[in-house]
């Protein structure tokens, strides 16, 4: 298996073999920076690539995210006939007035 930031070399048939430094692993393709510092992205065939120099990777524990929990349907309270409207302040609102 390639992990990022292995040296590896890519043997072919139809030119010399190629070295680099894998960039990017998704699935099988490779994001390779060759020694001539272009990138190509590829799927090597097997057995076509030896790796060089493995990196010493160190795995980090990172978190997961959890998901959120969907919230229960609730039904809605009892309507009691005291909403405030923009006419009538609500108690609290007129309460703070009257203190200050």
């Amino acid at each position: 298996m390639v992990n990022v930031g292995d040296r590896i070399r890519l043997s072919s048939t139809k030119g010399p073999d190629r070295d680099g430094v894998v960039t990017a692993v998704t699935g099988s393709l490779l994001r390779v920076r060759w020694s001539s510092e272009a990138e190509t992205t590829l799927a090597p065939a097997p057995g076509t690539i030896t790796v060089l120099a493995p990196t010493e990777t160190v795995e980090e524990t990172v978190p997961t995210k959890k998901a959120a929990r969907k919230k229960k349907a609730t039904e809605p309270k009892a309507d009691s006939g005291n909403k405030a409207t923009p006419d009538t302040p609500s108690r609290t609102n007129a309460a703070k007035r009257t203190s200050r």
